[in-house]
């Protein structure tokens, strides 16, 4: 992409703007960025950057004329594409990209890329892992910690990319064509920003529309939304998860039939919780082995992979109860896979912010292992009336009397499970902020925990 000369408006002045607006810059381009904060309520060095590179901002909102003057749109991903200016760019013919597509356009290496409703931030860090330890040199990000172009604009001495790809940045790819894609799942979600479940599917499935017959496509096989569209893959695709595929699972092993031989990689020692991240680990490891890892280093990860907070992190087990936090789980089916993956009574912390979706797909996961249900957030009113009826129910006004209430629920065995199916921003300005507010609430709390239901005198019951 030849950016001398062009004049660019970049959309939002976040990390990955930012990131955007000087990899033009450095590209030879003239830059103006376009935010919708007001000048007094951009920080300092948000200020000083922008005086820095010597670009033009635009604060207050995005006007008309700024887009009509633009060669080319670069829209950050969580500002959606509405509004008199984007249509006075679509009106007028001008293209409007994204900063995965602008960076992409620069790299010089192979990119592994992931995406999915759930499960992306784990597969790419363990596909990561994997190369690592076999002594690949390695950038990761997209989605996930570094925007692309913050890369692209040094040095680019990763032998390989692997990025984390959400459904906001495949909106805005024109020629993004990885090397090898992986789709671990498509579930509800963001419905609040898509016109239909279809529109959302379709635009996950974007990650393949750019590949060729050489270049490699991993789908989950025991999704059905995954499978949907396989017929228009160009790409070589193997599909990982029921027994007979090139890669499945047969407790404690993963199996990956990559030639004759078989390989078998031990999970009995894999800390993350739950059948779903063993899936996980399997889809990282095909994309792992195709992008050149070694069965060695594979082997490796199955042992020393960590996982990341907030995804069914386990926090301390106090008086026989266990204490997970499960943060990130802010739709319908991560919620449900956090269910499937845990053993014994769960009392279960749930309610954010409502995306646009159902909750009676988790209907029969919390009949059979929820005892008791505690409902908090702008959405605990819905989930009451859709959820309320199978097993005994609360409506709290806080996480802090969330976690009271579910401790004077837990008996020894039980679980206290925080995974909400919700976005947190009604009281939280990330998942993250909510987690480590849980986990502190937790370790204060947990070892006053006193005789069971001695702290619901101030919550509404709503069923029993």
């Amino acid at each position: 992409m030849d950016l001398r000369g062009q004049k660019i408006v970049v959309v939002g002045l976040g990390r990955s703007g930012m990131a955007a607006a000087k990899l033009a810059v450095s590209q030879g381009a003239e830059v103006l960025i376009s935010e919708k904060r007001s000048l007094e309520a951009i920080d300092g060095k948000d200020k000083t950057f922008v005086e820095d590179l010597g670009v033009f901002l635009e604060a207050g909102g995005h006007r008309p004329e700024t887009f009509a003057w633009a060669d080319l749109i670069v829209v950050s991903p969580g500002v959606p594409r509405q509004g008199k200016a984007f249509e006075t760019a679509y009106r007028k013919g001008i293209p409007i990209i994204g900063e995965l597509e602008l960076a992409a356009s620069f790299l010089r290496s192979p990119v592994v890329a992931i995406t999915g409703t759930n499960g992306k931030t784990t597969v790419t860090a363990l596909v990561a892992d994997m190369l690592r330890f076999s002594g690949k040199r390695v950038f990761v990000g997209g989605n996930f910690g570094i925007p692309l172009s913050e890369y692209v604009s040094g040095s680019q001495l990763a032998d390989l990319v692997v990025l984390e790809i959400s459904s906001f940045q495949l909106e805005t790819i024109r020629d993004f064509r990885p090397h090898i894609g992986v789709l671990l799942n498509i579930t509800p979600d963001h419905l609040e920003r898509y016109r239909s479940f279809e529109e959302y599917a379709r635009v996950k499935f974007r990650l393949f529309e750019n590949q060729r017959p050489d270049d490699v496509a991993i789908i989950n096989g025991r999704d059905p939304e995954t499978l949907r569209y396989l017929p228009e893959l160009k790409a070589r695709v193997f599909i990982y998860g029921p027994k007979g595929q090139v890669a499945y699972l047969r407790e404690p092993l993963a199996i990956l039939r990559l030639s004759e031989t078989e390989e078998r990689y031990d999970l009995s020692l894999f800390r993350l919780l739950g059948r779903h991240n063993r899936e996980n680990f399997l889809a990282a490891a095909l994309a792992a082995r195709l992008a050149g890892a070694s069965p060695e280093a594979v082997a490796q990860a199955a042992k020393e992979f960590v996982g990341y907070p907030h995804r069914l992190e386990f926090i301390t087990q106090v008086g026989g109860v266990y204490f997970v936090n499960d943060s990130k789980a802010t739709n319908v089916d991560a919620t449900a896979k956090a269910l499937e993956g845990l053993e014994g009574p769960i009392v279960l912390i749930a309610g954010g912010r409502d995306k646009g979706g159902s909750y009676l797909p988790l209907a029969d996961l919390i009949r059979h292992k929820v005892k008791a249900l505690i409902l908090m957030g702008e959405s605990r009113e819905k989930m009451a009336q859709e959820l309320g009826m199978i097993t005994e129910t609360y409506q709290v006004e806080s996480l802090e009397e969330a976690v009271e209430v579910a401790m004077s629920l837990a008996h020894p065995g039980d679980t206290v499970l925080l995974s909400p199916a919700c976005a947190s921003f009604d009281q939280f300005a990330s998942y993250k902020e909510r987690g480590r507010a849980f986990r502190s609430l937790v370790l204060e709390l947990a070892p006053q925990i006193i005789a069971p239901r001695g702290a619901l005198e101030t919550s509404e019951v709503i069923y029993h």
